[in-house]
């Protein structure tokens, strides 16, 4: 499995053109590697905690939810 996800990982990459995407990913796999699992959710005020749960709670609502459509192209 690792071997299958590490190659297709780096095919992917190889077909990637675009550097700032690739700066991005980098960054962000070299934080990933290096930073214990939970530091960010520790580090969050509990005001940002509790918005999270707060919208999380919120999406369980239908009626609180938009199509992907909609959050793309809002109206004006």
């Amino acid at each position: 499995m690792t071997a299958n996800l590490k190659s297709s990982l780096h095919q992917l990459i190889e077909e990637i053109e675009n550097e700032q995407l690739l700066t991005t990913l980098r960054d962000f796999l070299l934080l990933r590697k290096t930073t214990p699992a939970g530091k960010l959710w520790r580090e969050l005020p509990k005001e940002t905690k509790a918005d999270i749960f707060l919208s999380l709670e919120e999406s369980n609502d239908p009626a609180n939810l938009i199509t992907r459509e909609e959050f793309l192209n809002p109206k004006k």
